[in-house]
């Protein structure tokens, strides 16, 4: 049971008091922590340390999806149709979300210590009001973690410690009984077999004595008989309450599994890595030897059955039970730790690593298994994803991986059984048959399938049963990773990892099918962006750069509501823009930036000198109040994969000139803004050489005997320094098209200048 539906189910006063005090002066509000209890629960909060820098960027992530889910929960209670809800909670849920978001937008570090504490208090509450001790995980690796974690399993697994205990008294209590039983029943029967023989040779004194003697035995059998009887039904409602705790503590597990793998997935959008499998590798443990505590029953009650008829059903079912849950951890336990490459080149070596959680228990250190690694379609995947045993063993391959079989690893200091995979190459794979167009070829999904032939553990226990889905002694393993796409060269690189990037952004938790996810609202969509961009670029886009990007997509002139309109995945990466047409698609266009910035100014970006997506209109808005000579850094719409430099001229015009990366090759950025005197500003009044001389490319090592010559950047608007240079006369700001600087030259005076470049001017042959 999650901890605020324990807390707010409790029926202690004392209790909700407490609670109503914690919440009394916190900054997150009781009624928060009520309408997002799963999503605050199902979060990692113990992971983050407030204190270290280095947990920061993941942080400030947390605390935006949790103003996001807010605003969905809102946004939920508004179209309920429940007007009192309306008025009311949804209001002052507003309220709180304007509240968090002044308070802590610009510290979230304060937001996580907050909930940390919360929580923690939280957990104190409950650990009270239950009477137990609460464990406290210990530090794994590199990675804090507080008196939170482990908490909740902690409280149920503890119930499971005491009914195993009492289990194990009642069945040694069975065991004395049943012994005495046997003893009493032997020696009753020596004694009847001595007085038969004797017989005709007592007395009717002693005849009448031993018929006493007999009695006092029938007697003592009856009643070990009655008290075996009611040691069973005690026995059998322990086994009841048994399973209903292990099952709370294995539904916890797979639960805590379930998170991991949903926190893998967003990693790998955002670029967070997911917390260590140590913690969830403890709990699996536990639980691994309480279940086979429990495995063993059966054979330590096998012997009693004859004499428990009317229960043998009962301990049957029990025994089954207990086996479902062992198969069903075995399956879940089973985890891809390192995801392969998900835009997959074929003949390009690619690695992964799977991981076998509680696998030291279940004796693969031992038996070492061996996995092998095949590419499945997605049909095949789904026969996975919904797997049982005898799918599994139907799955039929659509690709050749080569070095795709390893022995496992077993680790003996951390005690973790695993298998890590390095020279993974696909040779060779087949599309589907019904494929109708080229352009296809990247939204075709496909898994890389792990398969691990593993014998059970429990010899007898695992013998055909019943009320187990175990047919026999072995079992495969399975795992399939996330979707990934093929690619045969590099032009099919975008829209790969466009298909990719929507199916990561939204495909369902726990998916049974690689189904394509549809349409989605922008509020989603953008956030997804900014955690592509932070993972990329190390730089979230803000609000007004999010809300010209929904615009774009969307086709919109005005941004009211955007965030609820929904996005295609037709629009979103198939469909070319709109306004103005354009020959590439929205994802192509933000793909080229990306790719842009790693490439050729991602210090610059880092330090926010870029302002990067704005409209033309709006930056010549800005502009125009600003000083002459002032210049903006911007993605322009017109081009993929290009950077616009806007310049205020003293005349009170607007100019634009734009740059490729294959002119930024020739001359970096920073070289391009430093040289020329017609730039000074960065918008909205920062001296440039402020803000990008550290940037400036330092001019190459002397070479003895040699002189070099320079590159530089000039716009034609002034005379260069004659001492230096041919002067040149000034051009009118009039000759300009509206969107490029373009220069005229008079080569006459440049004999030995061969070379102009768009909008660039360079004098060759300068002296040091």
């Amino acid at each position: 049971m999650a901890l605020w539906q324990q807390l707010s189910t409790c029926n202690v006063t004392a209790i909700h008091k407490k609670i109503q005090e914690l919440y009394a002066h916190s900054p997150i509000s009781i009624l928060v922590r009520h309408n997002l209890a799963e999503h605050i629960e199902g979060r990692q909060w113990c992971l983050y340390n407030p204190e270290d820098q280095s947990h920061h960027r993941d942080i400030h992530q947390e605390f935006q999806s949790f103003l996001i889910m807010l605003k969905y929960k809102i946004e939920e209670l508004r179209n309920s149709g429940d007007m009192e809800r309306i008025m009311d909670t949804s209001h002052r849920l507003e309220e709180q979300y304007n509240l968090l978001s002044n308070n802590f937008s610009a510290n979230p570090a304060e937001f996580v210590r907050k909930m940390q504490f919360l929580l923690t208090e939280e957990g104190k509450i409950l650990q009270k009001a239950e009477n137990v001790e609460m464990e406290v995980k210990p530090v794994i690796g590199d990675t804090w973690m507080g008196d939170l974690q482990g908490s909740l399993f902690s409280l149920s697994f503890k119930h499971v410690k005491e009914l195993k205990n009492r289990i194990d008294e009642q069945i040694a209590s069975l065991d004395q009984k049943a012994d005495f039983k046997r003893m009493s029943q032997e020696e009753l029967h020596h004694k009847s077999a001595g007085f038969q023989s004797r017989i005709n040779e007592m007395t009717p004194v002693q005849q009448n004595n031993f018929r006493q003697i007999r009695e006092r035995y029938v007697r003592t059998l009856q009643g070990l008989h009655t008290q075996m009887n009611e040691i069973v039904a005690g026995l059998l409602n322990l086994l009841n309450d048994i399973i209903k705790k292990l099952k709370d503590a294995h539904d916890y597990i797979l639960k805590e599994i379930d998170d991991w793998k949903e926190e893998q997935r967003r990693g790998l959008i955002s670029g967070k890595q997911p917390p260590s499998l140590d913690y969830i590798e403890r709990d699996a443990c536990a639980l691994a030897d309480a279940l086979t505590a429990c495995a063993s029953y059966y054979p330590r009650l096998r012997d009693h059955l004859d004499e428990m008829a009317e229960s043998r059903s009962h301990i049957l079912q029990f025994h089954g039970e207990i086996l479902n849950f062992i198969r069903a951890l075995m399956f879940k336990c089973f985890i891809i730790e390192k995801q392969p490459p998900q835009v997959m080149k074929r003949d390009t070596r690619f690695s992964a690593t799977v991981r076998i959680i509680a696998g030291e228990r279940w004796g693969f250190a031992i038996k070492q298994p061996v996995v092998k690694v095949c590419l499945v379609n997605a049909e095949q995947a789904q026969l996975i994803l919904n797997h049982n045993n005898n799918d599994i063993r139907d799955v039929q391959p659509c690709g050749e991986v080569l070095n795709g079989e390893k022995v496992l690893e077993y680790s003996t200091q951390a005690k973790t059984v695993h298998f890590q995979f390095k020279n993974l190459v696909l040779k060779k794979h087949n599309r589907a048959a019904d494929r109708r167009a080229a352009e296809l070829v990247t939204e075709e999904k496909f898994g890389v399938f792990f398969r691990c032939m593993v014998q059970v553990p429990y010899k007898e226990s695992f013998s055909p049963h019943p009320h187990s889905n175990i047919a026999d002694s072995h079992m495969n393993l399975p795992a399939v990773s996330l979707p990934v796409t093929v690619t045969v060269h590099g032009s099919q690189s975008s829209s790969a990892e466009a298909t990719i990037f929507w199916d990561n952004s939204f495909a369902p938790r726990n998916r049974d099918s690689f189904a394509h996810p549809g349409a989605q609202p922008w509020g989603e969509l953008k956030a997804r962006i900014s955690d592509c961009f932070m993972k990329n670029t190390d730089r979230y886009l803000n609000e007004d750069a999010l809300r010209y990007l929904g615009m774009k997509v969307l086709n919109l002139d005005c941004p009211d509501e955007l965030d609820n309109k929904l996005v295609s995945w037709q629009a979103f990466s198939k469909d070319t823009l709109k306004r103005p047409d354009r020959t590439f698609t929205f994802w192509e266009w933000l793909y080229s930036c990306i790719d842009l910035i790693k490439k050729h100014f991602l210090p610059m970006w880092k330090d926010n000198l870029i302002e990067g997506f704005i409209s033309k209109q709006r930056t010549e808005s800005l502009l125009k109040s600003a000083e002459p000579n002032t210049f903006l850094l911007r993605f322009p719409d017109s081009k993929q994969g290009m950077i616009s430099i806007s310049l205020k001229l003293p005349d009170e015009s607007i100019k634009h000139m734009i740059y490729s990366a294959t002119e930024l090759k020739r001359l970096d950025l920073a070289q391009r803004i430093l040289d020329p005197r017609a730039l000074k500003f960065l918008y909205p009044g920062h001296p440039k050489e402020n803000k990008f001389k550290k940037y400036y490319r330092s001019d190459r090592e002397e070479v003895p005997g040699y002189e070099r010559d320079m590159i530089r950047a000039h716009i034609p608007l002034e005379q260069y320094d004659p001492s230096t240079t041919t002067p040149i006369q000034p051009i009118h700001t009039s000759d300009f098209n509206e969107d490029f600087l373009m220069e005229t030259i008079d080569y006459e005076n440049f004999p030995n200048m061969n070379h102009q470049y768009g909008n660039d001017h360079f004098i060759h042959g300068a002296r040091r």
